[in-house]
């Protein structure tokens, strides 16, 4: 049916201008799991919430030594807004409650892995999403397909060492695209 199947998985989604989903407008999204079976699972990396991880910790019932030194929280996407997800580097890999989406990078959505981050007991950089981004089988090969998203390599350096804000400008650029040549549905982020 579509020859992306498997190749999406460990990519990124680059939302094109004219995608007015208020949800993914100039968004990138690291494609996680995609699969004909189960469809698509990902993580929206450009769009950073308000509130801090040290706030999020305390809900949960943990202390920091140094919240100065945590990551922004970012919104993963409108599927199920409370619940975490950490993706990180580490050494760690698939075990049940971890899965290894990438050459030293894991997924997790246990909260003692995202205890263990944030004290510095697990090593590595992190990032914590707030919710996920999701597709019904076949859902996302159709999106593409219309034109609502590109797909550009990964790279860890997009997602540790790129603000948030240039994300998408990087993610563009790094496929030979150049963000100012592409036709825009209205210049603002559609309500």
């Amino acid at each position: 049916m579509h020859e992306t199947i498997t190749e999406l998985e460990g990519q990124l989604l680059v939302a094109m201008p004219t995608l007015e989903d208020p949800n993914f407008w100039r968004t990138v999204v690291f494609i996680a799991v995609h699969n004909a079976e189960e469809g698509a699972f990902g993580l929206v990396l450009n769009r950073p919430l308000e509130v801090p991880m040290a706030e999020v910790l305390r809900e949960l019932g943990h202390e920091v030594p140094d919240p100065d030194s945590l990551p922004p929280v970012m919104a993963g996407g409108p599927v199920e807004p409370t619940h975490g997800f950490v993706l990180f580097e580490g050494g760690e890999g698939t075990d049940g409650t971890r899965l290894e989406i990438g050459p030293g990078l894991v997924l997790s959505g246990e909260t003692e892995t995202l205890f263990g981050l944030a004290d510095g007991r697990i090593p590595g950089r992190f990032l914590l999403f707030l919710g996920y981004s999701g597709w019904a089988p076949g859902q996302l090969e159709r999106e593409i397909e219309e034109n609502s998203w590109l797909v550009a390599p990964f790279s860890t350096e997009l997602l540790f060492e790129t603000p948030p804000a240039r994300r998408w400008h990087a993610a563009l650029r790094s496929i030979g695209v150049d963000p100012g040549t592409l036709v825009d549905a209205g210049g603002a982020a559609p309500s």
